[in-house]
């Protein structure tokens, strides 16, 4: 939350680009500040080609009671309903909800939230999120405050949705350019789906135990298939090589991680994105995915924790599928014997956290496998 202090600062002053988080955080204040009983705001995020809601952001007087969760939009039908028919709808007493099996009304409950009011979010007449209020009193939504409550949404909505388009953007921009890797790559695209999801189940594994919150897990998902976008730079002669490289070809290959930094940085200035918040995380995963924890890594030799956390993650998943893929020099481990791998690189080369946040998962795992395989 931001502090009080701060209420009448703009936006533009809290950061100069501000995430997301900060933006809500700071609306949430000045609402307070209004309204001091409105003691929750958050978005749930709706994913078309999954049909899923999953927690995004959120400011919250008190601890949040729901992070790092999703669900199928059809398995709840009261939402399901809202967004069918366009509509808002206020509870102004939660102990209704008290007996509904789902897990987001038990914990809104069980945190002692009173009352909700709660907004379907649409951009071009396509859903793009649920945007919930939430009081700790019974009975806080009236016709006065949900009128200013309703204004705030709109904003809101505009805000969700300038960010996903211009994330939508960047992201189709630099996947078109790490696509023509792939026509020369023998990484299939496939293996960029694998990435982003294996990342992401990192990620929501660690998250108990790191600084990790639903908007990181968002970007590494989103970041990770982005990570050897250098290699448009690396000749065919050596990327398409199907015996070992010469020394100075393994020099020259190394050489696509500082080439994909430049590459974002140049796409991010020609797209005039600069303003997107956490692209340090697309300049980490992109040149830092190679470094090791004993900092016998490249381009920069970073070990333990200066290796930024994302490119530790996104290491791991990278060095799991390239085992269990197969590749003009060797056929797919097993998943058992690419484990058995990672536990030995665990602590030397890989970061032990990292490492069993993935085996801790051999069904998530094998489910990716399913769904992306090539």
């Amino acid at each position: 939350m931001v502090e009080a202090q701060d209420r009448h600062q703009s936006l533009g002053d809290i950061d100069s680009y501000p995430t997301l988080s900060e933006k809500i955080a700071y609306i949430h204040s000045i609402t307070r500040s209004r309204f001091g009983e409105i003691d929750r705001v958050a978005i749930a995020k709706y994913d078309a080609g999954s049909n899923k809601l999953c927690t995004y952001v959120s400011s919250t007087e008190g601890k949040n009671p729901l992070v790092l969760h999703e669900v199928q939009l059809d398995d709840v039908p009261s939402l399901k309903t809202l967004v069918d028919n366009h509509e808002t709808r206020v509870i102004n007493d939660l102990g209704e909800l008290a007996s509904l099996p789902s897990l987001h009304s038990r914990r809104i409950v069980e945190s002692g939230f009173g009352s909700s009011y709660t907004v379907p979010l649409f951009h071009d007449n396509h859903l793009i999120g649920i945007l919930f209020f939430n009081s700790y009193h019974v009975g806080a939504f009236d016709e006065f405050n949900r009128t200013y409550l309703d204004l705030l949404a709109q904003l809101i909505s505009n805000l969700l949705a300038t960010e996903l388009n211009q994330i939508a953007t960047l992201r189709g921009a630099i996947k078109t350019a790490t696509q023509f890797t792939s026509h020369r790559d023998p990484e299939t695209g496939m293996h960029l789906e694998r990435m982003g999801h294996y990342s992401r189940l990192i990620a929501r594994q660690l998250a108990t135990t790191h600084p990790i919150n639903d908007e990181f897990i968002e970007d590494i998902f989103r970041y990770a298939p982005l990570h050897d976008v250098g290699k448009i730079a690396i000749p065919d002669s050596i990327l398409l090589k199907p015996s070992p490289l010469t020394p100075d070809e393994r020099r020259i290959m190394k050489t696509h991680a500082c080439e994909g930094r430049k590459m974002i940085d140049a796409m991010l200035k020609n797209f005039q994105f600069e303003s997107i918040k956490n692209i340090g995380m697309i300049h980490n995963i992109v040149a830092h995915h190679h470094e090791l924890i004993d900092g016998s890594g490249y381009p920069d030799g970073l070990a333990g924790q200066a290796i930024p956390l994302e490119a530790r993650i996104v290491a791991v998943a990278d060095v799991f599928d390239a085992l269990t893929s197969e590749r003009p020099y060797k056929k797919p481990w097993s998943n058992a014997r690419a484990c058995a791998e990672l536990e030995r690189l665990s602590g030397s080369k890989l970061d032990p956290d990292c490492v069993a946040a993935l085996l801790r998962s051999p069904r998530e795992i094998e489910e990716i496998q399913r769904s992306f395989a090539d």
